[in-house]
């Protein structure tokens, strides 16, 4: 079964980036700050595809890499302290909704490819494919190493079936269609393991990280009729669990899932002061005009905000904006927001 066409819109896109990728030589790729499942396996599979045309590569994060994304093939390619002394052509950013979302501090070098799927992208950069319609940005990954006439291996085809497979929620969020199915087939067919790729991420945990999952569970927060689920971690119970490393994958998807919730908030303590807080919705809620009302942005029913300051001061701004959302029937939180 091919793969559906891009639109002419897309295809223009690719074909720009593809261009640029063509008439260079070094390449520095770069994901978001706490890299998700689609980050790395999006940086892997560009990576590793960028060498099979002989390009000189680096893939930096600037983490921290949790335990369970260091399975792929080739997961030492991955750096979390940036190399000064590199000085490559070309910075593509892979699945980062802005620049910001590669660190403060981070500054790009040469010019910049911007391969992205969220709603908050402004298509910056010399050449940006941004497709908000894409299931992750492993997705679109994958066109640009097609339209390079990259040859689809098993190291690359698994590291785009755990993007994929890690912002689609194995499958079963609204943002997968017919063209992600048409792609994993393909990826599937190059040597990709979908048991393997799925037992590695999903269920390989340590003890620390269950405990922590305990906890959050055991203290959660019904407001707003019980459409509004909230938990925290805080500094104090990563350190009981092992650190931040133990966090659990996914948990506040899992609390979207609790009948009768409609948005799920989980909030982390920042150790240096503020918090970040993953935000998920079910039906027609739009969390991202939440987030984008903190700072932050993603997707409609999947986004985040990350604000310094005063934990509990942050933990309750968070949460008002939240209650204030949900006060309102999502129709009037579209029209209000706009």
């Amino acid at each position: 079964m091919p793969v559906s066409s891009l639109t002419a819109s897309d295809l223009a896109q690719v074909t720009r980036v593809a261009e640029l990728i063509r008439s260079h030589q070094s390449f520095l790729i770069v994901g978001h700050v706490r890299p998700d499942g689609d980050c790395i396996g999006s940086q892997l599979a560009l990576g590793l595809g960028l060498r099979a045309l002989g390009k000189q590569v680096r893939v930096y994060t600037p983490g921290p890499l949790m335990r369970h994304l260091t399975f792929l093939p080739h997961a030492h390619m991955v750096e979390t302290a940036l190399d000064m002394s590199f000085e490559p052509e070309v910075t593509a950013y892979v699945d980062c909704g802005g620049r910001d979302r590669a660190g403060q501090d981070f500054e790009p070098r040469g010019r910049i490819i911007n391969i992205d799927h969220h709603l908050s992208n402004d298509h910056f950069g010399d050449a940006a494919y941004v497709n908000t319609r894409a299931t992750a940005a492993g997705e679109m990954v994958y066109d640009v190493l097609q339209h390079l006439g990259v040859e689809l291996t098993a190291d690359i085809a698994s590291a785009l079936y755990l993007a994929i497979m890690a912002d689609s929620g194995s499958f079963k969020f609204s943002n997968t269609v017919t063209r992600t199915f048409e792609i994993v087939t393909e990826l599937v067919r190059a040597g990709a393991s979908p048991s393997w790729i799925a037992s590695e991420f999903y269920d390989t945990q340590r003890p620390g990280t269950l405990w922590l999952k305990g906890q959050i569970l055991s203290h959660l927060h019904y407001e707003c009729e019980g459409r509004l689920c909230w938990a925290e971690i805080t500094q104090e119970m990563y350190e009981r669990a092992g650190g931040e490393s133990c966090e659990p994958e996914g948990l506040v998807s899992e609390l979207r899932s609790i009948e009768g919730v409609e948005v799920s908030v989980l909030i982390h303590e920042l150790a240096e002061g503020g918090a970040r807080a993953g935000i998920r919705s079910r039906g027609t809620w739009d969390v991202n005009m939440i987030a984008t009302e903190l700072g932050g942005g993603g997707h409609r029913n999947a986004s985040g905000c990350f604000i310094r300051g005063n934990y509990p001061e942050v933990r309750d701004r968070i949460l008002d904006v939240a209650r204030r959302h949900l006060a309102q029937p999502p129709a009037a939180q579209q029209v209000t927001a706009g």
